[in-house]
């Protein structure tokens, strides 16, 4: 044999050692069907009720953080309170400890909080 073809197959051979070192290890805990169906499964979809009632509750939230910025007086932030509670059905509580903002549900579930 000459020198290129020698060359020639070391080539092939260190290459075909290589990809077997690097081949991906078989698990024995999981079996490809376990992974086909974790891998296709359609993604979690929260019900629009939930999303609409928070999405108010952060636009209410947000309405009552930049009143009281903006030194509204108490009055005029207990009606804002009221409007949102009458339209929304959604309670903003003030926590006196933290001073932060809390939407609640009527039953009295949190629905979101400030940070």
């Amino acid at each position: 044999m000459d020198r290129e073809t020698k060359t020639l197959l070391a080539s092939i051979g260190i290459g075909l050692a290589i990809l077997w070192l690097f081949k991906p290890k078989k698990n024995s805990s999981t079996t490809e069907e376990e992974v086909i169906v974790d891998k296709y499964q359609e993604p979690k979809v929260v019900a629009d009720d939930d999303k609409k009632l928070k999405d108010d509750a952060v636009v209410g939230l947000q309405a009552m953080r930049s009143a009281i910025n903006d030194g509204v007086n108490v009055r005029e932030l207990d009606k804002l309170k009221n409007m949102i509670l009458q339209e929304n059905g959604i309670k903003i509580m003030i926590n006196k400890k933290t001073k932060k903002l809390r939407a609640m549900e009527k039953n009295g579930s949190i629905i979101a909080e400030e940070e």
